[in-house]
């Protein structure tokens, strides 16, 4: 009986440590969730009560996609000169500088721009570094959990800025509502406390520091000699480096890019950053049936986290593909009863007030479906399904591409809707859902319960000699 409380003791101790550097590491989500969820207060201050355009407040709303896509693109780069914890600590003095800009703007549109740009920026680092630091840091019971959390963390502070301004509620000004938003976002400095993944140092030759980090997460009384000649060989896999070519002709690589690529457009041609984005201007618009729009953006708000927190209980259960099909399913379903739902308003004015909590209820299960599946796995995916040669170079890329759609998506969002009507841009953007539902069915291979290695050598079929040598 001692010995079996001594070994739960241990499983828990290794279990707590990798919730802690997976909290930690996925702050930058927090920050990411702060800015998305601040242009929805701040945007109807701009519209109402500041000298703004709307081409000003339609560029400070969308420039954060533009400043995360450059972001994911100096992500490589910065990581040649600094580790991941180093570089995510590092980012604080850059949000210091976005946020105080934004907080002194007053009616200069161009100040906010700068800030948001810069606050985008170190968004773009996050999206990057994260998934790949937790995916090195965690078991393989764990690791779709552990990578779930980044989408969480996003959906907290997209919460936060919307508690936030329902409580300061709307003000001539947004310097009050700007820095409390900006102080929180100060967490990420906790990034400073986190050790290098063991790979890391590994890959550097530093196998007294990779011991211990990998005894920091899994505790000193854990037996680390397996893990450790795992990540060895995943080590000796990428010595020397396969060429850009070699690489392409394998078909299980070419086919891992491709399935980022396709969630990644998935989630951002879904529609939903859009719509936080301009959460508390769509209820006002639409209407939210009994509760004000900006109760309706907490309620919103509330749902994305729980439907996330479910997906990492899931996640590990019932794998990835499983999930992303239900997501994305739903989230079609639901557009399309939106869409059709403004046909009725559209026909008979009188729909609106007879039904008029079908508008809110369908964009609620909307973000609860995004947030079950395609949110949080959208991120997750990047952290081991890509050939770990050049997972980091293509992890980039993928993100960099995604807010560079993300951006386009948003500047012609209402022109689509003007062109097209509010009932077939709806279910324009359902059609992509379920597209993306085919895609990942077809394309995703799921890496649920497997390490590192195996998903190596399972999904891109590489082994070497070299490695058979440890087993």
């Amino acid at each position: 009986m001692t010995t079996r409380s001594i070994n739960d003791n241990v499983v828990e101790i290794r279990k707590s440590k990798q919730y802690v550097g997976a909290f930690i590491a996925s702050l930058g989500g927090f920050t990411l969730g702060v800015s998305l969820g601040w242009n929805s207060s701040a945007g109807e201050v701009f519209r109402n009560h500041l000298d703004a355009t709307s081409t000003e407040i339609g560029v400070i709303g969308c420039i954060l996609n533009a400043g995360a896509f450059a972001g994911a693109i100096l992500a490589p780069f910065i990581v040649k000169w600094f580790t991941r914890p180093t570089a995510m600590f590092g980012t604080m003095p850059a949000l210091v500088v976005g946020w105080t800009l934004i907080c002194i703007a007053g009616q200069q549109a161009i100040l906010l721009m700068i800030g948001r740009i810069i606050c985008g920026v170190t968004s773009g680092v996050f999206c990057v570094l994260t998934p790949l630091y937790v995916a090195e840091v965690a078991d393989k019971k764990i690791r779709g959990r552990l990578l779930s959390f980044f989408q969480v963390f996003i959906n907290l502070g997209v919460m936060y800025a919307f508690v936030v301004a329902h409580m300061i509620g709307e003000q001539e000004t947004v310097w009050k509502y700007s820095s409390i938003c900006g102080i929180a976002c100060l967490s990420i400095g906790l990034a400073k406390l986190l050790p290098e993944s063991p790979f890391y140092y590994l890959s550097r030759n530093d196998e007294i520091n990779a011991e211990k980090s990998l005894r920091w997460y899994r505790g000193n009384t854990s037996d680390i000699e397996h893990e450790v000649s795992e990540m060895k060989r995943l080590v000796r896999m990428t010595q020397p480096p396969k060429s850009s070519f070699e690489l392409i002709k394998n078909l299980r690589v070419l086919r891992s890019f491709v399935a980022c690529l396709g969630v990644v457009l998935g989630h951002q041609l879904s529609s939903v950053n859009v719509m936080i984005f301009y959460a508390l201007t769509l209820f006002n618009t639409i209407g939210s049936g009994e509760l004000t729009g900006s109760e309706q953006t907490l309620l919103v708000a509330s749902v994305q986290i729980l439907a996330s927190l479910i997906a990492t209980f899931f996640v590990d259960i019932l794998g990835r593909r499983i999930l992303l099909a239900v997501s994305t399913s739903f989230m079609g379903l639901f557009l399309i009863l939106l869409g059709w739902f403004f046909s009725l308003r559209d026909g008979d004015p009188e729909y609106e007030e007879i039904y008029s909590w079908m508008s809110p209820a369908w964009i609620i299960l909307f973000f609860g479906a995004f947030n079950i599946g395609l949110g949080p796995i959208s991120w997750s995916l990047l952290g081991d399904v890509l050939p770990v040669e050049v997972r980091l170079p293509v992890a980039a890329g993928v993100v960099s591409f995604g807010w560079l759609v993300s951006l386009i998506a948003t500047l012609t969002f209402d022109e689509m809707i003007i062109a097209l009507g509010a009932t077939k841009a709806m279910w324009l953007s359902a059609g992509i859902c379920w597209l993306t539902t085919l895609f990942c069915a077809i394309v995703v291979k799921d890496s649920t319960g497997k390490s590192l290695i195996e998903v190596q050598e399972e999904h891109f079929g590489q082994e070497s000699d070299r490695a058979i040598e440890e087993t």
